[in-house]
């Protein structure tokens, strides 16, 4: 008993010893063990370079914006709206973050001692011959026991931390630029299905128009009324029109084959929503300042944490030239008979503790060399995708702007060819004009539709891209915890 307790008090004396070692590192130990983080400076341009004069400002943080329910078509609603859920590279991205988390449970659990169970028994030859020679009972000495064990570097430890933390909000930010994209591929995808659908109809009602007149041509030019040249034209007009049809019907099935895919679903036809050209494409942007683009772009935030973690990696590198501390205790029962294991235990306890330093590690020195080259590495990397978000919003908003006018002047174009030929077929059924006329007339405006359809289809385009750019969105719904495995459980069941 007295061994015991001078054991014991021995390892009191150590810690007493090492307590005032780890309260000198803990305060001076902050610039021997890696830089302190500050988040990266970077000038932001007071104004966007372009103007985009349609563009107005709006009042709901970017992030937690439905922007696409300005479009007013239920059908895109849901879509958006079940691809978030059903949608693979999310699901993928937030199984991402539940292992940054677990990660980071694991080091916190570091604080936590490990404690193993142990048992063993030990016969002598003595008891042995008994057993053999005789029918004495068996015999026998037995242990049992808990062993904990603690091993840590605090210093380490803490860097860890927020080498971990950083890591989980990477994996976040990864997770929001996921949604980010699937969202405009879906919105993206949606307006190019409605697009083709609508130009479907038009280049079959061109495709009839230049057939009638064909026919008629054709006519003419037997009756010596026409030249071949004029009649040629109308037919390679006519042949080109044809052979766009089966392209826009291909268009179709791809898009909406793609509305699929993100849906997690098998081929198919997508069911039709608002008529495109009933969206409306103005009143949808709202333009927030450059400061904003750096707060909601998921890549600027991933960016910056990928700094913050690399900074705390040159600290995890560099605490291995710090102190260990070990402490080992088991814990148990004893017996000199196996036969009385749970008669007459003897308890015992033991306990060991130390501490560990390097003196001569020179590798060490690479890995932290490693860990400031990835720091250099990722802290460009932030800047320049902070230069590549500015650059790219600014992009957007000229795009927006020209293709807006461009689709303003289309519009005014088709209208006039649409009035001009309700006029000409009025003036035809008074017997003022010429059918050929009404149905070139038509031609003029099926064409002039095709090419409006398009270039609405660019000016939506231009917004879905902002709102990707400007980081819209990615915040809707955004509940992690519904997740469907397929089988009937959900991810959180597996833990």
């Amino acid at each position: 008993m007295t061994q015991r307790l001078s054991s014991r008090n021995t390892g009191w004396r150590l810690l007493q010893w090492m307590m005032p070692v780890f309260g000198f590192l803990s305060l001076t130990g902050c610039a021997l063990f890696g830089p302190d983080y500050e988040s990266p400076k970077t000038e932001a341009p007071d104004q966007w370079t372009s103007k985009d004069h349609y563009a107005r400002i709006g009042g709901t943080p970017l992030p937690e914006m439905a922007w696409w329910q300005k479009l007013g078509d239920p059908v895109l609603d849901d879509l958006v709206k079940r691809t978030l859920i059903n949608n693979n590279n999310v699901q993928a991205a937030i199984g991402n973050v539940f292992k940054a988390r677990a990660i980071l449970e694991q080091i916190q659990m570091r604080w936590v001692p490990k404690v193993d169970a142990g048992a063993g028994f030990i016969s002598t030859d003595h008891e042995i011959n008994q057993i053999t020679n005789s029918s004495l009972p068996y015999a026998g000495s037995f242990t049992a026991g808990f062993i904990p064990n603690y091993e840590l570097n605090i210093l380490q430890q803490l860097r860890s931390l927020e080498q971990a933390e950083a890591n989980i909000d990477v994996t976040m930010a990864a997770k929001n630029a996921v949604r980010l994209a699937v969202i405009s591929q879906v919105v993206g995808s949606y307006l190019g299905l409605q697009e083709e659908r609508y130009r479907l109809e038009l280049q079959r009602n061109l495709v009839d128009a230049l057939d009638e007149i064909v026919q008629k041509y054709t006519t003419a030019h037997l009756e010596g009324l026409i030249s071949a040249y004029v009649l040629r034209e109308y037919q390679l007009q006519l042949a080109n029109a044809q052979a766009n049809v089966p392209v826009i019907e291909y268009n179709i099935v791809r898009f909406a084959n793609t509305l699929h895919a993100l849906l997690n679903e098998n081929p198919g036809p997508v069911k039709p929503g608002r008529p495109f050209m009933e969206m409306p494409y103005k009143g949808i942007i709202s333009a927030n300042v450059p400061s904003s683009v750096l707060k909601n772009r998921p890549d600027v935030l991933a960016a910056e944490q990928n700094v913050r973690q690399s900074n705390a990696g040159i600290g995890v590198q560099t605490s291995f030239f710090f102190p260990t501390i070990n402490l080992t205790g088991p814990v148990g029962q004893g017996s000199t008979s196996l036969s009385n294991l749970f008669n007459s235990p003897t308890s015992y306890w033991q306990y060991s503790g130390g501490f560990q330093m390097p003196i001569v590690n020179l590798g060490q020195f690479g890995a932290i060399k490693s860990a400031k080259a990835q720091y250099y590495s990722d802290f460009y990397n932030y800047q320049q995708t902070v230069r590549d978000a500015f650059a790219s919003v600014d992009t957007d908003l000229s795009a927006h702007q020209k293709y807006t006018d461009s689709l303003d002047q289309m519009l005014m174009f088709f209208e006039t060819t649409s009035q001009r030929l309700d006029n000409e077929a009025v003036r035809h059924q008074e017997g003022l004009v010429p059918y050929p006329s009404v149905l070139n007339l038509r031609v003029t405006k099926d064409q002039a539709g095709i090419q409006t359809a398009q270039t609405k289809y660019n000016q939506m385009m231009s917004i879905v891209r902002l709102y990707q750019d400007l980081g819209g969105g990615y915040a809707v719904n955004n509940n992690e915890d519904v997740h469907d495995l397929g089988d009937g459980h959900r991810f959180g069941d597996l833990f």
